[in-house]
């Protein structure tokens, strides 16, 4: 082919949104090019269109089964970056095409394999895309955390030329609005106002135009919350135009969010226009019916005021039906993957075939060291598989224990053999219950969970010296300081990890530094030392089960 992937990859972008078929032939031209070159970043990028432009059409069902073998083909051709590239993708398509469940499930596994890839900018973004469930679901409180965490590191990130001034500008202007809709979503607008006030200070700064966007797009959201609908309006106006879009569904979402305003400021006849007039331009389908409630929620009132009740008990129908979920599309993930992997074990088996025709007797050295390799991977299996029976046995022993316990402290007590203070006779009783009614009030506050959480400092908050501390600690519990800050640690993992999904997805070190330890290894240690587990195992398992 004459073209260039650049001017091929322009026809794509040109003709998505205004021909899709013609965007759809320079797509697969786009892959045959790539194909003929063996150019496998160039074909996934071309199968990576054809996806597009399913979306683009609103065919997700085809959208959905070609991410998937996006997925497949960067995993089998070891294209790290866009692997984690199609994760992104599907777990985007999952909340039209399943559910907000498996849209999680793979955006943890976008986080995890970011971490192991070391790939930051995905972690975040997985992250970001947690955090946007965690606002639908009503949990703000984790999602201003996930938030939080993601703008710090983008702020402390060094700047390089992968990572420009302007670069720096845009995440986190994005933060700063991704932080304010979360607070208004919630209906904490002093919150947002705040954010808000720190979006607009980069209008002033290097940003890519259309990112002045967000702010208007969220003083619109403030202002209709608060019944200004003058404002609201404005910023709407502003917000749609200063970034214009060929994209149906934002000619959809201006329809409804102007509609609302003129609904609210009472315009009803306006309000009635301008959403059925989105409505009939969009031409809703069935996969996405499900995200129209509250669009048909204003359709009906803006019908009901102006007394066209036929309509209205349509809309408002409409709008009660459409807040069921739709049955679930199949799961084709696992056929391709299966398809994928017989495939390649039909070319391993031609191969061999190959080599035994040319020559016998170096299939025979390979079979002889195939032999040995194989004696080798039988020997360390049935290690792994008594070490993973004996875990298992132990995994099995903590639940029961976490099942039977009336409180974290029961899961796990350890007792010391050799106690650093045994007696107590010179401690008056006062001070031993003021001690032990001090220790009570620190682990109700978690105090335990600070790295800065040593015998001195407990000491000192409780009122008293360590060495009456460290005798009372040894008498009423058994077991030195140390032992129980430990103790109290490990089991607040235990239970946390057990309980909380997004916990559980940490990184171990971020795990370790969450509980008070300054690094992974300390608390590995400690854990294993407690439970006969590594934290990875505990973890793995627990999600097996929830």
């Amino acid at each position: 082919m004459s073209l260039s992937f650049d001017a091929i990859r322009d026809t794509i972008n040109t003709y998505r949104f205004i021909e899709s078929e013609k965007s759809l032939t320079a797509s697969k031209a786009y892959i045959l090019k790539a194909q003929k070159e063996g150019d496998k970043e160039n074909e996934w990028l071309g199968m990576e269109a054809v996806a597009l432009h399913f979306v683009t059409i609103r065919d997700y069902k085809s959208a959905n089964e070609q991410a998937l073998k996006n997925l497949v083909f960067a995993r089998t051709h070891t294209l790290r970056k866009l692997e984690l590239r199609a994760l992104l993708f599907l777990g985007d398509l999952q909340m039209v095409v399943t559910s907000a469940n498996e849209q999680l499930e793979y955006y943890n596994e976008l986080l995890e394999l970011a971490e192991a890839y070391g790939n930051d900018e995905y972690r975040e973004a997985a992250l970001n895309k947690i955090a946007t469930i965690m606002d639908m679901s009503g949990d703000t409180k984790k999602a201003v955390a996930i938030r939080k965490r993601t703008l710090a590191y983008y702020q402390e990130k060094q700047l390089d030329s992968a990572y420009t001034q302007k670069d720096k500008n845009n995440i986190v202007m994005y933060s700063y609005t991704s932080l304010g809709r979360t607070y208004v979503m919630a209906k904490q607008l002093d919150s947002a106002k705040i954010f808000a006030g720190k979006v607009k200070g980069f209008l002033t700064k290097e940003i890519d135009s259309c990112n002045a966007a967000f702010l208007y797009m969220l003083e619109a959201e403030i202002a209709f919350e608060e019944n200004n609908f003058k404002i609201a309006r404005d910023r709407y106006n502003k917000g749609y135009g200063v970034c214009p879009s060929e994209y149906d569904i934002i000619a959809l979402n201006k329809a409804y969010n102007l509609g609302k305003v003129e609904v609210g400021a009472k315009n009803h006849e306006e309000a009635k226009r301008i959403l059925q007039q989105g409505l009939d331009d969009y031409k809703v389908t069935t996969a996405e019916e499900g995200f129209m409630s509250d669009y048909y929620e204003q359709l009906a009132e803006a019908y009901k005021h102006t007394g066209d009740f036929e309509r209205a008990s349509y809309y408002f129908e409409k709008h009660l039906t459409t807040q069921e979920k739709y049955t679930k599309l199949k799961d084709t993930a696992k056929e391709v993957i299966l398809t994928d992997e017989r495939e390649k074990f039909k070319k391993e088996f031609d191969a061999l075939k190959v080599q035994k025709e040319q020559s016998q007797n170096n299939l025979t050295y390979v079979l002889l060291g195939a032999s040995l390799v194989i004696l080798l991977l039988l020997f360390f299996l049935l290690k792994f598989y008594r070490t993973k029976r004996q875990n298992e046995a132990k995994f099995e022993a903590l639940l029961a224990k976490i099942e039977a316990a009336q409180s974290p402290e029961e899961i796990i007590d350890t007792k010391d053999e050799e106690l650093e203070e045994k007696e107590t006779t010179d401690v008056p009783e006062e001070t031993k219950q003021q001690i032990l009614t001090g220790l009570k009030k620190l682990e109700e506050k978690e105090y335990f969970l600070q790295q800065d959480c040593n015998s001195y400092n407990v000491a000192k908050k409780i009122g008293t010296n360590t060495s009456y501390l460290s005798k009372v600690i040894n008498a009423h519990f058994g077991k030195n300081f140390n032992t129980y800050i430990n103790d109290l640690r490990i089991n607040y993992a235990i239970v946390r990890i057990k309980n909380d999904v997004l916990f559980r997805s940490y990184s171990i070190q971020s795990i370790a530094e969450e509980i008070g330890y300054k690094s992974a290894d300390s608390f590995t240690k400690y854990f294993k030392k407690d439970t006969g587990l590594n934290p990875s195992f505990y973890i793995k398992n627990i999600k097996n089960i929830a």
